[in-house]
């Protein structure tokens, strides 16, 4: 039992931290590395996210999130989609992990481990809030507040022949913030067809 734990947790592709994920510590990552460890990009609702035990681990708390899905940015999925995370802090089990039912996410998901687990991308760095204003124009901000989040990616975009848009380019001189869904989505279609 004990090998498979620690077999769970090194099959977790994620370190981390955040008000979502308290207990977890992650290293910083930016738009680039989001988009190159994603296996699946998506924007979609929350339709519902429920705490239970894992199947075959009845003592490890996990949250299944099941989506609507928007649009999906890389990798494939279909219009609802369901993925289980391990809670790694028994803080966040009052609130689903931090998925709210009905909020809009733009989600950067690893694979799912072999023991059916799956996460985003630096857990909060992977999973932003999307807010629209009155015109439905849509802002995403990370569990970070986007901290980092464009640190270093216009130059290794460039490197890579990523023509980023006038647009991407004034969004990444943001050291954080809210950036303009569009704007961000853009940049992550054109560093996903560079494999980046």
């Amino acid at each position: 039992m004990l090998a498979a734990i620690v077999g769970l947790f090194l099959g977790l592709s994620f370190p981390a931290e955040s008000r979502a994920q308290q207990g977890a510590r992650t290293a910083q990552v930016n738009l680039s590395q989001l988009v190159q460890g994603a296996h699946t990009i998506l924007r979609g609702f929350v339709v519902s996210a429920k705490v239970e035990p894992h199947p075959q681990f009845s003592n490890l708390k996990t949250v299944v999130v099941t989506m609507q899905v928007s649009r999906v940015l890389k990798g494939s999925a279909a219009t609802t989609y369901t993925f289980r995370q391990f809670v790694w802090d028994e803080r966040d089990l009052g609130d689903a992990g931090g998925y709210r039912k009905a909020g809009e996410v733009l989600l950067f998901l690893n694979p799912v481990s072999q023991y059916g687990l799956m996460s985003p991308v630096g857990l909060e760095q992977g999973r932003f809030r999307v807010t629209r204003d009155a015109k439905g124009n849509g802002s995403a901000v990370n569990g970070r507040g986007n901290i980092g989040l464009f640190q270093n990616v216009a130059g290794s975009a460039s490197e890579h022949g990523v023509a980023l848009s006038k647009a991407a380019q004034t969004m990444m001189q943001k050291s954080s913030g809210q950036a303009p869904l569009e704007t961000l989505e853009d940049a992550v279609v054109r560093l996903v067809g560079a494999g980046q």
